[in-house]
């Protein structure tokens, strides 16, 4: 026998993955059932010094217990009734705990050795702990072993450009939005002759209440979505001093913390890869915007000069 262990850090593990490893362990499951059956019926008609078993007596177990955050708990031991539950619960699981196992003996003649394989996932929102307790004399569980390892090593890294860009994406998208009605609002200001005086005194004056102006609207509109896509996503804040000047405690983002568990796609993590991607698609969309933005700010920043020194 020999033991190995997989606790999974800093890693996103989608519903999809899980999904494949279940679904692989049932299948391996069924398949070594029906080599039992057939190697009994090949048997039954030789004396047992002429038998030869690969999957002699063996006996499956697929065993879950899932907590609820309605405080229910469900023991189930049929995998029907497990992927049933999986797929119309996810979003309320807490926790799971699987255990898979292996009961059999190995066979030639009189000779015969008893084996028992099995593995244990401990699954939870930001954690997820895999004991493997696994015979060196035979390979019936190592697909799914090797199906597990690359499910881990393959995941995406929870802590990715996302989070540590998070600032930048927020001003980014933020500013993009916000520029378009400002450029408006601050060409029209250009009918108040108090203000088109300021704007014809100094080029800066115009740009400066754009991104000023822009930056408000953006943090009004956009603020509030993006907040809620980052709610579930982002590390927990710690205590990093108090600042005596400003009279308030410091707090930053626990990376090392954040670092040391995964996101696992169940329970109040259900939406996390969905809010990733859409973070993403709103930075890839409003970035197209900037560079012509910049353009126009620059465009009326002289318009508006030259005109208010004609008018």
């Amino acid at each position: 026998m020999y033991n190995d262990a997989i606790k999974v850090a800093n890693k996103i593990i989608s519903d999809n993955d899980l999904m494949d490893i279940f679904q692989r362990m049932n299948e391996e499951l069924i398949e070594n059932q029906a080599i039992c059956r057939q190697e009994t019926l090949q048997n039954e008609r030789y004396e047992r010094e002429y038998q030869h078993w690969t999957t002699k007596d063996f006996d499956g177990t697929f065993k879950c217990i899932f907590n609820f955050y309605d405080d229910t708990t469900v023991s189930v031991d049929n995998y029907n009734n497990f992927i049933m539950l999986f797929n119309n619960r996810i979003q309320e699981i807490k926790d799971l705990s699987i255990r898979y196992a292996y009961n059999y003996t190995i066979q030639q003649g009189k000779e015969s050795k008893y084996i028992h394989q099995s593995i244990g996932m401990y699954i939870y929102e930001h954690r997820m702990d895999i004991n493997f307790d696994l015979s060196s004399e035979d390979q019936k569980m190592n697909d799914i072993y090797q199906l597990i390892k690359e499910k881990v090593l393959k995941a995406p890294e929870r802590y990715d450009r996302i989070i540590k860009k998070k600032s930048s994406i927020l001003n980014k998208i933020g500013f993009a939005f916000g520029t378009i009605p400002s450029l408006i609002l601050c060409t029209l200001l250009f009918l108040i002759p108090a203000i088109r005086n300021v704007y014809s005194m100094t080029y800066v004056a115009f740009p400066i209440l754009v991104c000023l102006l822009g930056w408000i609207i953006g943090a009004a509109f956009m603020g509030g979505k993006l907040g809620s896509l980052y709610e579930n996503i982002t590390p927990n804040k710690k205590y990093a001093g108090y600042d005596s000047s400003k009279g308030k405690s410091i707090y930053k983002d626990d990376v090392d913390d954040y670092l040391s568990k995964s996101e696992i796609i169940i329970g109040k993590n259900i939406n996390n890869i969905k809010n990733r991607k859409e973070i993403t698609e709103l930075e890839e969309k409003y970035s197209k915007y900037i560079p012509i933005e910049l353009i126009a700010i620059l465009i009326l920043s002289v318009v508006v000069v030259v005109l208010g020194k004609i008018f």
